[in-house]
């Protein structure tokens, strides 16, 4: 059943916007540094991610490559020692949250929004991100599973280009959601789905590409220093139509 009234959604990202890295990457460290992985194939993980910043590759092939390979590097893998680890790494990482995010949730909270966590990073680690939060729905990627052990396959790449749109549609279902009040937070390319659809995207601290991105299509920008005070603007200003879908 849908909510009777109408669903102002906040949509927020991990890596890169309220944490300063990629919190994947950090618990593959870990695996490695426990000799709990395939370590070959997780040093192709971060391979591809250098190739990808030296702008050698494009971003849907890195991402493409990089989901297969973290995959490959958790196959045989008891699913518990990975989500052990990463209640570990998370509470080294947890204090590097940039500061303005519980003053972030808390101001979208009173605005009447619902928040929802949808990043690239996989969902052991988007998990406790959420739980510190106290947001009920989050989503990462998600690496298949079987009788407790990973299998090597990706059943999600969450961070994969147009995920996330597919992603908010689904958490969404079913529910009377209103697309031009709704909020989306992000720094790389692979926001822009969503920041075409909804009608209050805020651009933080973009990479290069979204930057363009977002000078083309006139969204807002903003820095850790300004977050808060634009994302108030954003929420008072009066509803725009998001965007039309460009055609092609």
């Amino acid at each position: 059943m849908g909510m009777s009234n109408e669903l102002k959604a906040a949509v927020l990202d991990v890596d890169g916007t309220l944490y300063p890295g990629a919190l994947g990457v950090e618990l593959l460290r870990a695996l490695m540094a426990a000799g709990a992985c395939h370590r070959t194939r997780a040093e192709g993980v971060l391979e591809v991610l250098r190739q990808y910043k030296q702008g050698a590759i494009d971003f849907p092939t890195m991402a493409t490559r990089a989901y297969t390979l973290y995959a490959q590097a958790l196959e045989g893998i008891r699913c518990d020692t990975v989500d052990a680890l990463a209640w570990k790494v998370w509470e080294e990482e947890r204090r590097k949250l940039f500061g303005f995010v519980r003053p972030l949730v808390g101001l979208l909270r009173e605005a009447g929004y619902g928040c929802v966590i949808i990043s690239g990073s996989p969902q052991e680690m988007i998990q406790r991100v959420a739980d510190e939060l106290g947001v009920s729905l989050a989503c990462g990627a998600l690496f298949s599973r079987r009788e407790g052990h990973y299998t090597g396959g990706v059943d999600l790449s969450s961070g994969a280009l147009g995920e996330k749109s597919r992603i908010f549609d689904a958490v969404t279902r079913g529910q009377d959601v209103r697309l031009e009040r709704c909020f989306a937070l992000g720094d790389s390319l692979t926001d822009s789905a969503l920041f075409e659809r909804l009608g209050l995207p805020l651009a933080f601290e973009p990479e290069p590409a979204l930057r363009v991105l977002a000078q083309q299509r006139g969204w807002a920008v903003a820095t850790r220093e300004d977050v808060l005070e634009r994302t108030r603007e954003l929420l008072a200003a009066p509803a725009r139509e998001a965007s039309p879908k460009p055609h092609g």
